[in-house]
């Protein structure tokens, strides 16, 4: 999906460029413009290469925004969760460990990767999954996993959000570049914590009721489920696999190895 983002963006460029050429009567090729307008026109893509640097400024804003009202995680702070952040990070053979945060979520659960540039790196997580580790730390574990994912797999990279733009301008390619993402992330994190496929079970009923959780009868629902019509609707306007498509996804590579790739629709 990421070289398909690269070809709609370059496409896209090439077009609003092929679209302003001026010939030498002083008329735009194709459009019918007058010169002045056709000009005016290229004084405004001029500022194209402003909107890359005002994005990049911005994600330092983001994570700044992000760290301000978080908890840096490390050997004096929340060391359980630290000394498994890192062995992840080995697993993974991260060169560089991204800084792991902990925020209060106010009931949200969720945990995300981000990236300003090669050296500042983040994984944000939510205080309402960290809360598991006594209980239930393959939770926190497959988690982490997930997130350090994505910065393996360079996904909250700049590079890798400028040439997806075109595509998530366009919604539907958008939606299916980050649907493919999130399942890459997942098969990851399933790769360096095998068997942890149930885990997701937090993100259907929160960390409050995940202990009653039946995997099996969920999995059933899922095979009755994935097929739908509507459900694959609801997926293909998803920028992260309905539920019953991601859980059958993990438990199919569970069950007949990483062949098995999660449904697009």
């Amino acid at each position: 999906m990421i070289w398909l983002s690269a070809i709609i963006t370059l496409f896209g460029f090439l077009f609003g460029i092929a679209a302003v050429v001026v010939n030498t009567d002083g008329t735009a090729l194709g459009l019918g413009d007058d010169a002045k307008e056709t000009l005016d026109t290229l004084s405004l893509l001029a500022l194209l290469p402003l909107i890359p640097i005002a994005f990049y400024i911005y994600r330092f804003y983001l994570a700044a925004q992000a760290k301000s009202n978080a908890l840096r995680i490390g050997p004096a702070q929340f060391p359980e969760l630290f000394a498994l952040y890192q062995d992840i990070g080995r697993r993974l053979e991260l060169k560089t460990l991204p800084k792991l945060y902990l925020t209060n979520g106010n009931g949200v659960v969720n945990a995300f990767a981000l990236e300003c540039n090669r050296r500042q790196r983040y994984v944000v997580i939510h205080a309402e999954i960290a809360m598991l580790m006594p209980t239930a730390p393959e939770i926190v574990e497959f988690v982490l996993a997930h997130e350090l994912a994505h910065h393996k797999l360079r996904h909250v990279s700049l590079w890798r959000l400028a040439i997806g733009a075109v595509p998530q301008s366009l919604v539907l390619p958008g939606l299916a570049t980050t649907r493919a993402q999130e399942y890459s992330a997942d098969r990851v994190a399933l790769a360096v914590c095998p068997n942890y496929a149930n885990t997701v079970r937090l993100l259907a009923v929160g960390p409050w009721m995940q202990h009653g959780v039946n995997p099996q009868a969920w999995l059933e629902q899922c095979e009755e489920e994935n097929k739908e019509l509507f459900v694959r609707i609801s997926n293909l306007l998803s920028d992260h696999a309905v539920m019953v498509k991601r859980f059958k996804a993990l438990k199919d590579i569970e069950m007949h190895g990483f062949e098995r790739h999660g449904s697009m629709f």
